[in-house]
């Protein structure tokens, strides 16, 4: 019996070009991707569905959120109103009577349409709008500003509307009749959606549940999945959606019960993306910042050496900036194996030719230096984070700057005698810490973080000692001075100490820092981290005593006291660097304890089925998943852009 071809639509054909040039992209082919692009945006897209000036407009999305460059990401947004507007005017348009009726009855959802009414073309040209909108909104958020965000919120209103416009188009329709293009896209934009708001803080996602915003992590998780497995232009955006979900987020806000979760996920996908998308560049990226996640440092430093060795950009190439990506991982795998002269020569590269921040590479670069016991070159280097800082970012200055320029300032890092005191001796320790690199260090490397606290300590308080005895006859100083020092040193000792599974070591260390009579004067961040960190440290002694005792019967007492803990953290009033990054992980270990304590879970909103199953609606319940805050308040542009790459 012979087989019944199915002759492939116009958009279809062109949907199949497009992912061509992504997987070009996926390659490393980055010029050859554009060029292939571009040349069918001057041919095809002219009076018909613009399938590669979108593609094209999501490259340079891509490269704007890899590269952090402001003229990247003007660009990007650029090329996506103009995918929007383009597919906008091949949308059939409503007479005014109908639009007022439409608004009217569609308000809190989209209208019904009828699937036979809709062509192929107008579908592709509204998930395009849809898409092209959402991306948009999110370019929206890396401006920092309440007008930012308050157009970014209404552009992903109008881009809900859309997807569910779509998938209502595509549940009337017979199955064989859909493109895998255009189920893949819908599945993403949802998929997305509710990965996304579902990273919110509590209060918020309560709020969107009410306005219809889908906010269920785990539907949404599943259908970024299906669009990966179904294949399709979007097919290799889920992919890589899904590992940044896995990969990268767990590196800033992930909590030790979740971090086997996310490794065996982000194995599985790699798995099936190395059979469909063999020899791409993300690829390894990503199984470098996986080795990494499973500690392993030598094996994600080879990694990110191949990618610089494999993958040579000519300076002249538009993409050349993209190789900071891998030059960045490369310096902090360097520093977390504690190699400060190997990671030295990365921030000096990234120090001069940087289109992120210069100065926060000056301070990285000082602070190897610092590490190295090379005070004068330090100081030079520690000197030029002022000059070097860039200015204010839609009127914000970037939070790795302001880090930098009041550390400098506030321990005279620009001297020599500065650099030689205890905040130079462990300048290198801190930036480690901050960055939540001690889960992701073996245990070697954790005790060399100890020896290196308890030296510095040792002779920061030899120091101290021959200074009071020249002093005895001075006058005391009436104004109490801070326990900034000691109490940051306790807070980074205790936590390497909790990661290396000596518990009752770490709370003899985090202790003294919660107590009262602990005073810090600047480095307010201090206070709040160690309560969390402590939170965590209960919750171990609790998972220990439960499996120990292994009893019938459930004692929570550890876990209430880390309940508190984690108040102490979330409701520090005083502003301290880096504030969204604590935020994230107390509500992560919030997620955790209820998990242990055996609260009941409730899902915020039903996932809608594309492939059918009821009748398309989001169901919204009363209460939110507690689940949903383990990833909640997402970092800021700047704070996650060179750490989540």
């Amino acid at each position: 019996m012979a087989e019944v071809v199915v002759e492939r639509s116009a958009v279809a054909c062109a949907s199949d070009e497009a992912e061509q040039a992504l997987r070009l992209f996926l390659q490393g082919k980055f010029d050859e991707a554009e060029e292939f692009i571009e040349e069918r945006v001057k041919t095809r897209d002219k009076g018909g569905v613009p399938v590669f000036t979108h593609c094209h407009a999501v490259v340079l999305f891509a490269k704007a959120g890899i590269s952090g460059a402001e003229e990247d990401r003007k660009q990007a947004m650029e090329m996506l109103n103009d995918a929007a507007t383009m597919a906008g005017e091949h949308i059939p348009k409503q007479g005014w009577v109908q639009s007022i009726a439409t608004w009217g009855m569609g308000y809190f959802g989209a209208a019904s349409p009828k699937a036979n009414d809709v062509t192929e073309e107008e579908l592709s040209c509204r998930i395009i709008e849809a898409e092209a909108t959402y991306l948009s909104a999110i370019l929206c958020f890396f401006e920092e500003s309440m007008a930012a965000f308050f157009r970014a919120a209404l552009l992903i209103r109008k881009a809900i509307r859309g997807y569910k416009y779509c998938n209502d188009i595509l549940q009337r329709q017979q199955r064989a009749s859909r493109s895998e293009h255009d189920v893949g896209a819908v599945k993403l934009g949802f998929g997305g959606f509710s990965l996304a708001i579902s990273l919110l803080p509590p209060r918020l996602l309560r709020l969107l549940s009410v306005l219809g915003f889908p906010c269920d992590r785990v539907a949404g998780l599943s259908s970024i999945d299906e669009s990966l497995r179904g294949g399709g232009l979007r097919a290799p955006v889920a992919g890589v959606l899904l590992l940044s979900y896995h990969v990268i987020l767990p590196s800033f806000f992930s909590i030790p019960q979740e971090r086997e979760q996310h490794v065996a996920s982000a194995e599985r996908v790699l798995a099936f993306m190395q059979d469909t998308y063999h020899g791409s560049f993300f690829l390894s990226f990503y199984r470098g910042r996986l080795q990494r996640l499973k500690q392993d440092l030598s094996g994600s430093l080879d990694y990110f050496m191949k990618l610089e060795e494999g993958l040579k950009l000519p300076p002249e190439s538009k993409f050349f900036k993209l190789r900071h990506a891998w030059v960045y991982e490369l310096g902090l795998s360097h520093m977390m194996q504690l190699e400060w002269g190997a990671a030295e020569k990365y921030w000096e590269e990234l120090e001069q030719d940087s289109v992120w921040s210069r100065s926060f590479f000056a301070y990285l670069h000082g602070v190897c230096l610092a590490m190295r016991g090379e005070a004068k070159a330090a100081s030079l280097h520690f000197s030029k984070v002022q000059g070097l800082m860039r200015g204010t970012l839609s009127g914000r200055v970037l939070a790795e700057e302001q880090y930098a320029s009041r550390k400098v300032k506030d321990h005279a890092l620009d001297t020599e005698v500065g650099v030689m005191r205890l905040q130079g001796k462990i300048c290198g320790v801190e930036f480690l810490y901050l960055w939540n690199s001690f889960p992701q260090m073996p245990p070697d490397k954790l005790e060399g973080i100890v020896h290196i606290i308890e030296e510095a300590e040792a002779i920061s308080l030899s120091s101290e000692s021959n200074d009071n005895e020249e002093e005895e006859e001075e006058e005391e100083v009436e104004e109490e001075e801070g326990d900034d020092e000691s109490a940051l040193c306790s807070l980074m000792k205790g936590t390497a100490l909790r990661e290396l599974g000596q518990l009752d070591a770490a709370s003899s260390c985090l202790q003294p820092v919660r107590e009262q009579t602990c005073y810090v004067e600047k480095e307010l961040f201090v206070i709040p981290m160690a309560a969390y960190e402590r939170a965590l440290l209960l919750i171990m002694q609790h998972t220990e005593v439960a499996t120990r005792e292994s009893t019938g019967t459930s004692n929570f007492e550890l876990l209430l006291e880390a309940k508190k803990e984690l108040a102490t953290a979330e409701g520090f009033k005083q502003d301290y660097n880096f504030l969204w990054r604590l935020l994230g992980r107390v509500h992560a270990a919030r997620g955790a304890i209820q998990s242990l304590m055996g609260e009941e879970k409730s899902k915020s909103v039903e996932r809608i089925p594309i492939d059918g199953g009821n009748d398309g609606e989001w169901k919204d319940s009363e209460e939110l998943a507690p689940d949903m805050q383990s990833l909640a308040y997402g970092a800021s542009s700047e704070d996650m852009f060179f750490d989540a790459l």
